[in-house]
């Protein structure tokens, strides 16, 4: 099912908001990192991996290394 254009929209926000977590959490993204959070396409996925960066201790942790 195609999103709307709302979707896309907060899709992106919340992506945005994932990679300043992780910058925050875990210094400077690699580009892979980056890449690998763009591309997700699950609103569930993203959710996780918001409350994840609360706790893991490194990027491989999180399956974004």
């Amino acid at each position: 099912m195609a999103m709307t254009w709302s979707e896309k929209l907060e899709a992106k926000g919340q992506k945005n908001l994932l990679l300043v977590q992780l910058a925050e959490r875990f210094g400077p993204l690699p580009d892979s990192t980056r890449r690998q959070v763009e591309e997700i396409s699950s609103f569930q996925r993203l959710t996780r991996l918001a409350k994840r960066v609360l706790t893991a201790g490194s990027l491989d942790e999180m399956g974004l290394a």
